[in-house]
């Protein structure tokens, strides 16, 4: 247990669910409903972090605590001892990024599927998203 704590204390876990719209603050948001956003994923996490210049570990297989049976993945972020940030502030820098992501996802949909009306087609934007 000692040795568990010990590598513990050198990351920080952030999972998927501290983003979630559809989540109440119980059941493990942690950010404000206007930073949070319908179904986040560990790529958008990736993303984010990437974005920000973070070093992470990816660990696919994991699942938040209290919602063991969807196995979502996380992040472990080691903690730098000179660039020391609070994990609340580490999470609402990511989660607005990810609601940017959000954000320029929907705006893309809505111009491609202008476009497919246009030319009389029926596809939807999702699909075309996928395909590329």
């Amino acid at each position: 247990r000692y040795i568990i704590m010990l590598r513990r204390k050198k990351f920080q876990v952030i999972y998927p669910e501290y983003f979630d719209s559809e989540l109440s603050k119980k059941q493990g948001r942690r950010v404000n409903l206007s930073l949070a956003s319908k179904e986040p994923t560990l790529k958008k996490l990736i993303f984010a972090c990437n974005k920000l210049d973070i070093d992470f570990e990816e660990q696919k297989d994991k699942a938040y605590p209290s919602r063991w049976w969807e196995k979502k993945g996380r992040l472990l972020i080691p903690i730098n001892k000179q660039e020391k940030k609070l994990k609340s502030e580490l999470i609402v820098e990511l989660a607005e990024i990810i609601r940017r992501i959000v954000v320029k996802q929907k705006t893309l949909e809505k111009q491609l599927n202008r476009k497919d009306t246009k030319k009389g087609r029926t596809k939807s934007a999702k699909n075309v998203i996928r395909r590329k």
